[in-house]
């Protein structure tokens, strides 16, 4: 008999500022680890790869796909480079073997030459994952203090200089760059007049000032109040508050390094800015619209995407491709008309309930909603599952040894001593099982009632052979309107706990909708098809058709 080939996936990772380094590329990876299987006898069962992600993200796609073919007994181990290509902390690098080997696989190292199937090679891999973490957290505190301490003694540490300034290599610190600087000073001046942040990008783009960066679109408002509410304009930059710009203000300056840069405009005429600012502040309403499609329309002539846009009482989707902000170079707008949100989300929607209505369609969902849950059953009982299982097991122990003291005669000290490490035992495995979270133990329950149910939703589906040709198609009464039910409800909360999307955004984010349009029509993209809609004059509308920037914030063309 021949013994069958161990089954491995092989999975490499790079982050993104490793992808051009030597020696660390997926493909340099994904080589060595093949030959490395081919030589040791094995058949490589599948390739995982997270291109670009940090080994701290425990949410990588190529990850979670690892450990769910893992639980689907796809193969029987696991092959990296490096230890430090599965993860970059000793937690998610334990927490992830762990996972594993619930599912009988192992983890192999090729760099360490560690195998976690035997005792040895898990205890070097906990060792190794523990001098890894250190070795990281290492670098990046020796690089932190170097980094500040640079910017104590006044020096640049580092980075592209902010818009205003350059890098002077010989003092290693920040110079003013007038060109820049001269579009600063412009910007604070026409602010500090009245104008307003769209008047002054207006003024910018129409003058055609460049941006900083050549592939920005010109000037916006967000861009001009960034400027504004800039401290080292004024001469003083804040370098130890990692944050948005636009949170510049929350800094606790009792805790802030600062350094002093040459200032472009006086400090007075940054404070007037900021006075001219808060007086200014809009409080934008809450808005309960539900933009359906938002983010999921396309253009069919310029390839731009369609914003939301409000106007008075009215909803609307505008291609960007009319905006000013894309036409600096005076080449002609996007000629597609507005269209109304509420018409063109209606015909995308009734599309949608015929595919939900659609057995042979609503049958592979609720296979996928089935599967998902399933596997989500698993990684919850593999916490639980042991201790319930090894406390049987003591219990059946404790009734054999009665059974033999009693029938046997066995010596009452012996008798004693086997009770006793039993009692202890099993008051170890109590504690245990105290402290497992009762959620957790709540969320199983759910799971498995929420599988039964979509499990004898999938077996109400039964034949109907009356068909007109002859054929024979599935009845769907039962789960069509179950699920139609539940997107109805429309409450988000609902997806985790029942397995199937809640909501109309959710059906149509699993059925991955896109929707293109043309001056006469949209096409509706799906994993089914979908039929397209004509327009007429019905969705289509020249209403809304001035710039703007934010829903509900009109400006004049």
């Amino acid at each position: 008999m021949v013994d069958k080939p161990i089954r491995v996936a092989i999975f490499a990772r790079v982050s993104t500022q490793e992808q051009v380094v030597e020696g660390t590329s997926l493909d340099y990876q994904a080589d060595q680890l093949t030959a490395y299987c081919e030589a040791q006898g094995w058949e490589v069962a599948g390739k995982y790869v997270d291109p670009g992600f940090t080994g701290k993200d425990g949410e990588r796609p190529g990850l979670k796909r690892v450990l769910r073919d893992a639980g689907l007994g796809l193969f029987d181990k696991v092959i990296v480079f490096k230890l430090d290509r599965l993860a970059r902390n000793l937690r998610l690098m334990l927490e992830i073997e762990d996972k594993l080997k619930s599912k009988g696989v192992s983890l192999h190292s090729v760099k360490e030459s560690l195998d976690t199937s035997s005792a040895i090679g898990r205890t070097v891999f906990q060792v190794l994952g523990l001098t890894s973490e250190w070795e990281r957290d290492a670098i990046i505190e020796r690089t932190r203090s170097g980094r500040i301490q640079r910017y104590k003694e006044g020096r640049w540490a580092g980075g592209k200089p902010p818009y205003g300034y350059s890098y002077n290599k010989d003092t290693k610190k920040l110079v003013i760059n007038e060109t820049e600087a001269r579009v600063v000073r412009k910007i604070f001046e026409k602010y500090n007049s009245g104008s307003s942040l769209g008047a002054v990008a207006d003024m910018l783009n129409r003058d055609k000032v460049k941006p900083r960066y050549e592939t920005g679109k010109g000037w916006r408002p967000t861009a001009i109040r960034q400027v504004l509410i800039n401290p080292l304009y004024k001469g003083m930059q804040i370098v130890n508050r990692h944050l948005h710009i636009s949170d510049i203000r929350k800094v606790d300056m009792s805790k802030a390094i600062t350094i002093s840069v040459p200032a472009v405009v006086s400090e007075r005429t940054w404070e007037q800015a900021q006075k001219h600012l808060d007086n200014h502040k809009r409080i934008r309403p809450m808005r309960d619209e539900q933009w359906l499609l938002q983010g999921l329309i396309t253009c069919g002539l310029c390839g731009l995407s369609y914003q939301v846009l409000k106007q008075s009482s009215y909803r609307y989707y505008k291609c960007r491709g009319k905006l000013k902000i894309r036409h600096l170079d005076g080449s002609p707008k996007c000629a597609n008309k507005n269209l109304k949100a509420k018409c063109l989300e209606e015909a995308v929607w009734s599309r949608i309930e015929e595919i939900v209505n659609d057995p042979n369609k609503l049958q592979p969902m609720i296979e996928e909603t089935i599967k998902d849950l399933k596997i989500r059953e698993e990684e919850l009982q593999a916490s639980l599952l042991p201790i319930n299982k090894r406390l049987g097991e003591i219990a059946n122990q404790k009734s054999r040894l009665s059974d033999e003291f009693v029938i046997k005669n066995m010596n009452p000290d012996k008798f004693k001593k086997l009770q006793s490490d039993l009692d202890k035992e099993e008051t170890r495995l109590r504690s245990l099982q105290s402290d497992i979270d009762p959620e957790q133990m709540t969320e199983l329950e759910t799971t498995q009632s929420m599988l039964r149910l979509w499990e004898s939703q999938l077996n109400a589906m039964g034949w109907n052979p009356e068909n007109e040709d002859g054929s024979m198609v599935k009845l769907a009464e039962r789960p069509h309107k179950l699920a139609l039910n539940i997107i109805g409800l429309g409450d988000k909360g609902l997806t985790d706990t029942l397995g199937f999307p809640a909501t109309k955004r959710e059906i149509l984010d699993k059925l991955q909708v896109k929707v293109i349009v043309f001056p006469d029509r949209a096409e509706v993209k799906a994993v089914f098809p979908i039929a397209p809609i004509d327009f007429g004059q019905k969705c289509t509308s020249t209403l809304g058709e001035g710039e703007l920037d934010l829903i509900g914030g009109l400006r004049p063309p």
